[in-house]
């Protein structure tokens, strides 16, 4: 018996995510797909969105505990196949049937998903499926859904480049994805920061963001972030779905074995054997992580932590069922093994469950452990030294340095100690640095300076020493020549150092991001989120907050620079003012340049000019004259493209301060905003200049059309499709591919900047200045600014007219839209995508003129609208009844029967789009 429910595609929902789909829908790629995560992790959901894709035709078979015969499972995937196929396939009764019947009966590419694989584990279903897999005609495409391995043979597939596996760590929402989530699909935003902290509370997992969603609908915009910040695994839906879903199923002993060793956090056979009084953990731990079960681990093996959600869940539990006083106990044994095996921050964090302060204050005080944030929540009196100490450190490390200096002083005079007050002074001394007044280099007995990494960048940033001069530590060498705007150098040094995992945590991660905005200086801002992300996640876990707020404010510019949404500029704000808020005046400095620099990069260059003051007024306060000489030096361009009355005070203030604080790499930016200033008088004249598309390409310059230079066929098919995509970055494996589709790997790349370089020098010798094709990394866009452009007026004109739904604005979408995107190109792949979406746009605007308007030009906008949409079921209707109405029954009756006519000839009937009510 085959339930039609089991072969039923489940409507997409939740966010689109690219990075996901797009592999999985690769024609070129691996024939076979495998999602292998545990439950809640988003399968479903991705494989739902694969298959609502019109790319192939999808047939979607979810797997339940009954169908663990090879008989059910041909059943099932017979009729799954048969709902998408135009003639059924013959009834099966064993897999090799249903091979033959799938050699002859699927004819095209099909993709088959198979979802909750996991149900058939270890039956004669799953040796069928194997099969089935194996000799499976090579076009139908298989993609499986599934909570643990499968016994198949997927090693081979991988060897043969035949199958892509996605696991838990690819399916987990990034940062930037949860805040996309909740203002575009849940429609509750959630600032920068908050979706951070929820990101790292639920470890980027499926289902805690969508519990977390259900936990907080109708609350208001404070309480869901305090939620945020707050949420774990005691969270009443929380522990609802891992009962139901993830525990539910173990057996006693493995349940008893989560429950008692969670009290560890940091798991290791050893260690879990101790505090079981068994043996065979390790064993255990592999076949957790093998079996996708919320385990994980980053070193092959030798140590593994439960998912942050689990984990917490799991603390709840233990109070729940073994009492508070057990689980005190627990935590205390627990803390004990951890530190007779060397791991005294885990030790810390056991004791601190187990309410042994003492223990705590004990291991601060033998080791060099920095603390960690429940120090200053614990509640414990402000006399005790150790943690007043932690609390400073955690200040420090916060960005809060003024208020870091203040908690040394209070640390140090609370123990009379040499030793440990001369700890205090030292770790104080490193924080004076970032004062606005720091004191003076330490000095050595012999009359030497000490050149410490921190001393050396702080110096740097009020003036650059001369190349090699003043330290030889990499870290502080390479940044200094990053100030200085000598990349090359900067990058030679920073890469070995971040790459370093013998370095300290701190040092290696502000190498990373340095490496990263060297890379953002060059103009490679499309690759950059994700190296930023993972800087976040790192610093986090390695609780450095400063360099992981840090990381999240350059990650929050990359994205205002590369995918501009009307809301990213409030979440860069945030992130400043949270700066603010906290004392961190080196953070809001380098988050403000930053968030600038991409204003800049997407020629808002007043907002851009906004937060570039802001940071030279903050670097001056800090005096630091080198960010402040980038800062008025970006803020300089800005004005230059502005051009504001100010700008030549502008860039003799600027020199100034960049031959003060020796800062060479300006210079030639200083240059570019004095070219700028000059273009006028070399006849750039953008701001007279009006670009079509639709009709046909022209470019006006003062109402006269402008005659182009000759050009090479791909050059100007180059300059059309960028035209087409105004402002966008086009990547350039998508031009060679629309433009030298059948060129060599190696070719292609040449030929997109030989000819990228041919349209510079035509829209140069029109009068559209030599910038006008600008290289962002590996992608290239077309940047006019000052002139009209009829598509972006068209795009603005249809937001209008969609929220307003006026006749006036309605008129003025359909005015614009004077024929055809590029009609001269043809039917060129790469415009019949765009052609139809502005087509069809128009053909709204024309119905949506038709049923506004009245008489004559009712009647005919929706002429109009048949024409630019003949499918449209509404506009041929409306048509008739205006003809009616207008009295020409034999035009409506000719104009029913041509639609009839129409419907008559698809082999589908057409699927109605919604029709507007007419009033009276």
């Amino acid at each position: 018996m085959v339930f039609r429910e089991k072969v039923r595609r489940p409507e997409p929902s939740g966010l689109s995510r690219d990075r996901l789909e797009r592999p999985l829908l690769d024609e070129a790629g691996p024939s076979v797909g495998l999602l292998l995560a545990p439950a809640g992790s988003g399968k479903t959901t991705l494989l739902a969105q694969v298959a609502a894709t019109q790319l192939r035709p999808t047939a979607w078979y979810r797997a339940r505990p009954e169908d663990r015969t090879e008989d059910a499972l041909v059943q099932h995937v017979t009729e799954a196949l048969s709902v998408v196929l135009p003639n059924a396939l013959p009834v099966s009764t064993t897999v090799d049937q249903l091979i033959l019947a799938t050699e002859s009966g699927v004819a095209q590419s099909v993709q088959l998903i198979v979802d909750d694989v996991h149900e058939l584990a270890g039956s004669p279903a799953e040796t069928a499926l194997e099969r089935f897999l194996e000799f499976r005609p090579r076009h139908l495409r298989l993609l499986f859904g599934s909570r643990r391995p499968l016994a198949l043979n997927t090693s081979r597939l991988q060897v043969s480049g035949d199958l892509l596996e996605l696991d838990s760590d690819d399916l987990r929402f990034r940062s930037w994805e949860v805040e996309e989530l909740f203002r575009s699909v849940y429609r509750q935003p959630l600032s920068p920061e908050a979706a951070a902290a929820l990101t790292r509370r639920t470890g980027g997992w499926a289902a805690g963001l969508q519990l977390f969603h259900l936990a907080t609908l109708g609350k208001s915009s404070t309480e869901r972030i305090r939620a945020a910040t707050e949420l774990g695994g005691r969270s009443r839906l929380v522990r609802a779905y891992l009962t139901r879903n993830v525990l539910a199923g173990l057996a006693p002993e493995r349940r008893r074995f989560l429950l008692i060793t969670s009290a560890l956090g940091r798991l290791t056979g050893p260690l879990c054997d101790e505090l079981l009084e068994q043996t065979g953990s390790a064993a255990v731990l592999e076949e957790l992580e093998a079996l996708q079960f919320f385990t994980t681990s980053t070193d092959d093996g030798t140590t593994y932590r439960y998912h942050q959600v689990l984990q917490t869940h799991l603390k709840g539990l233990l109070i729940d069922e073994l009492g508070a006083a057990a689980s005190r106990e627990l935590h205390s044994r627990s803390a004990q093994l951890l530190e007779k095996a060397g791991c005294p921050r885990d030790a810390m964090r056991a004791h601190a469950l187990a309410d042994d302060w003492a223990s705590v204050a004990r291991l601060l005080q033998q080791g060099n452990t920095a603390g960690h944030d429940w120090v200053a929540r614990s509640g414990l009196p402000d006399d005790d030294p150790w943690l007043a100490l932690a609390r400073a450190r955690r200040l420090f490390r916060s960005g809060s340095v003024e208020a870091a200096v203040r908690a040394y002083k209070d640390a140090e005079a609370l123990l009379d100690d040499p030793e440990f007050q001369a700890r205090c002074a030292d770790e104080r001394t490193q924080a004076e640095v970032w004062l606005p007044q720091p004191p003076a280099a330490p000095v050595r007995r012999d009359g030497q300076t000490v050149r410490r990494t921190g001393h050396a960048i702080r110096q740097a940033t009020r003036r650059i020493p001369e190349p090699g001069v003043g330290t030889d530590d990499p870290l502080a060498a390479g940044t200094i020549a990053l100030l200085a705007g000598r990349l090359d150098e900067a990058r030679e040094l920073l890469l070995p150092v971040a790459a370093d995992s013998s370095a300290r945590s701190a040092g290696r991660l502000w190498a990373a991001i340095s490496v990263v905005v060297t890379d953002l200086a060059r103009g490679n801002w499309s690759d950059a989120e994700v190296p930023l992300e993972e800087i976040a996640l790192s610093a986090e876990l390695e609780e450095l907050p400063w360099l992981a707020r840090l990381a999240r404010g350059l990650q929050a510019a990359v994205l205002l620079a590369t995918r501009p949404e009307d809301w990213r500029p409030d979440g860069c704000a945030a992130l400043v003012d949270e700066c603010t808020r906290d004392g961190d005046r080196w953070g809001s400095l380098l988050m403000a340049t930053s968030i600038g620099a991409a204003q800049l990069r997407t020629r808002d260059d007043q907002a851009a000019l906004d937060w570039l003051r802001r940071a030279a007024v903050e670097a001056a306060a800090l005096d630091a004259r080198a960010p402040r000489a980038w800062a008025l030096t970006f803020g300089a361009v800005a004005m230059a493209r502005l051009r504001h009355p100010g700008t030549a005070a502008q860039l003799t203030e600027t020199e100034h301060l960049i031959r003060a604080a020796a800062v060479p790499g300006a210079h030639r930016l200083l240059d570019h905003a004095r070219r700028l200033i000059e273009e006028p008088a070399k006849g750039v004249t953008s701001s007279r200049a009006r670009l079509h598309t639709l009709g046909g390409f022209r470019l006006e310059l003062d109402g006269q059309a402008v005659h182009w230079p000759p050009l090479r066929p791909r050059a100007r098919a180059l300059l059309l499709l960028l035209a087409i995509h105004p402002g966008r970055d086009l990547h350039r494996e998508r031009l060679i591919d629309a433009l030298w589709p059948d060129a060599p790997t190696e070719a292609g790349p040449h030929r997109l900047q030989v000819a990228a370089s041919n349209v510079r020098q035509c829209l140069a010798a029109v009068g559209l200045g030599d910038q006008a094709v600008q290289r962002n990394g590996d992608a290239y866009r077309l940047v006019l600014p000052g002139t009209w452009n009829d598509l972006t007026e068209f795009e603005t004109r249809l937001r209008q007219a969609r929220k307003s739904r006026t006749l006036t604005d309605w008129s003025a979408v359909l005015d614009l839209y004077v024929g055809e995107l590029l009609p001269e190109v043809g039917a060129a792949e790469w415009v019949l995508a765009e052609r139809d979406r502005y087509r069809l746009a128009a053909a709204e605007a024309a119905l949506q003129v038709a049923d506004l308007a009245t008489d004559v030009q009712a009647l005919h906008a929706a002429h109009r609208a048949v024409e630019l949409d003949a499918l449209r079921d509404s506009s041929w209707l409306l048509l008739a009844d205006l003809q009616e109405e207008q009295g020409d029954p034999t035009a409506a009756a000719a104009t029913r029967r041509e639609y009839a006519r129409i419907s008559a000839e698809l082999e589908a009937p057409v699927s109605p789009r919604e029709r507007p009510a007419r009033d009276g």
